[in-house]
């Protein structure tokens, strides 16, 4: 289940924020890419993962490097194999962030409403503690709430 936190200061002071996505991606998860980024990338780009640092575009059938994945897939990316790490959402479309709202762990920040139509549960951080919402309506109106 994502946990969501709406403002900064709810995030746990030993926990770290990352909102630079592209920049963390490109460092760091890179190097830990395995056959479950395939799903993530092919859902939310149309590419296919073809070598380690390799994707082949859905435009054209070209083969690109790695860090040509849009923002919102290497969000997702980030997310999913650093879980224990908190990433900015703002950066990302629809299609990351159904991929995103879908996975079963990860942390994720956004100051205004960002909210897949096909979410299932997810955890919100605030003021008063934790919160568990199981449809878009509950989660949408904690977030004009808070």
């Amino acid at each position: 289940m994502i946990t969501i936190y709406k403002k900064k200061e709810n995030i746990p002071k030993n926990s770290k924020l990352v909102e630079l996505n592209d920049i963390y991606f490109n460092r760091h998860t890179s190097q830990n890419l395995d056959l479950e980024a395939k799903h993530i990338i092919t859902e939310i780009d149309g590419a296919t993962l073809c070598e380690k640092y390799k994707i082949v575009s859905k435009f054209q059938k070209e083969v690109l490097n790695i860090d040509r994945l849009s923002t919102g897939c290497k969000t997702a990316l980030n997310i999913y194999y650093n879980p224990e790490i908190v990433f900015s959402i703002k950066e990302c479309g629809d299609n990351a962030i159904d991929v995103i709202y879908d996975l079963q762990q990860g942390k994720i920040y956004s100051e205004y409403p960002v909210i897949s139509f096909d979410m299932s549960s997810v955890r919100a951080v605030d003021d008063n503690g934790e919160h568990i919402f199981e449809s878009y309506e509950e989660l949408k109106e904690w977030w004009e709430d808070v």
